[in-house]
């Protein structure tokens, strides 16, 4: 026959947590080793209780900590230069779905922080603090370490005369105007980007087969919630580069790159839309200067957008 658990009855007033906890070991028939961190003054009624509820209901004020041993608790304030720290306890690894082991650490408070290790580049940490410090610490963990969503960007690097992308009217404030009309700036619903999407592929498409449009590159870029992506679609050319004395003269061989390079950060929102910076810069070269050094001409552009 499983015998009865002893229950905790006690009144403290303004009472030494030491004593506090004698007067609770005594009653419930158990030992309780009290390290050196630990003190101070208790004022707390308990009321047929379990033990181990008492112990929380008397330790909570001040953060002070338990752990069941071989035969007996060991009570202790947790803190890394306790005495029982190394006793109380234990070590666990926490891999990481998202987050560096720097970034999370930056992101605990302080007080949990000192407890967690890293080895930078490495995809987890390790914890080692009181049970309930490390259940803490994993349950800030699983709310901050998310995998972020990723965003898909599909591009088309295209030449086409001013002429023809006037024509086009592509307009990223909203409004369409030119022959084409094609229209980005204002929200739409999954649909209506699509849509969008298929009509100016079908625009460039059109223009490339006229002989309008020469389509330069269509690279794909994945880019995570927040992060920075870049594409870059260039051309080397060489240049022979005269320096030195007309009796003494030395030539060398430089490389100029021109072409495009396209940054874009995105930006998922709760609502599925998502905004984009985008940072297009366009150069070529366009002739020779002094010393027929080349001439670049470079366009560089910034906008926002939200589809």
């Amino acid at each position: 026959m499983l015998e009865e658990p002893i229950l905790i009855s006690n009144v403290f007033y303004d009472t030494d947590i030491r004593e506090a906890l004698m007067d609770i070991a005594s009653q419930a028939m158990v030992t309780i080793l009290v390290d050196d961190s630990v003190g101070g003054f208790i004022t707390l009624e308990v009321m047929d209780v379990s033990l181990e509820k008492a112990l929380e209901m008397v330790l909570a004020p001040g953060g002070f900590v338990y752990k069941k041993m071989d035969g007996y608790y060991l009570v202790s304030s947790g803190s890394l230069d306790s005495p029982a720290f190394k006793n109380i306890t234990s070590t666990v690894r926490v891999d990481l779905a998202d987050l560096t082991a720097e970034e999370l650490i930056s992101i605990l408070p302080e007080y949990y922080s000192q407890y967690v290790k890293a080895i930078s580049g490495k995809g987890f940490v390790t914890i080692t603090a009181p049970d309930e410090i490390i259940e803490k610490i994993k349950e800030i963990i699983e709310i901050t370490d998310t995998p972020r969503k990723q965003v898909m960007l599909d591009t088309v690097v295209t030449e086409i005369s001013g002429e023809e992308a006037e024509n086009i009217g592509i307009e990223w404030g909203g409004a369409n105007t030119g022959s084409y009309g094609l229209q980005f700036g204002e929200l739409a619903s999954i649909g209506g980007i699509f849509e969008r999407l298929e009509r100016i592929t079908a625009t460039l498409n059109l223009l490339k087969k006229e002989g309008k449009a020469r389509i330069r590159s269509n690279p794909r870029l994945v880019v995570l919630d927040g992060e920075q992506g870049e594409i870059r679609v260039l051309r080397d050319e060489y240049f022979a580069i005269t320096t030195g004395s007309a009796a003494f003269p030395t030539t060398s061989l430089e490389t100029i790159s021109a072409g495009v390079i396209m940054t874009v950060s995105p930006r998922i929102h709760p609502d599925g839309s998502i905004t984009l910076i985008l940072s297009p810069e366009v150069s070529n070269v366009v002739g020779a200067g002094i010393q027929d050094l080349p001439v670049i001409s470079r366009r560089i552009a910034s906008t926002t957008v939200r589809v």
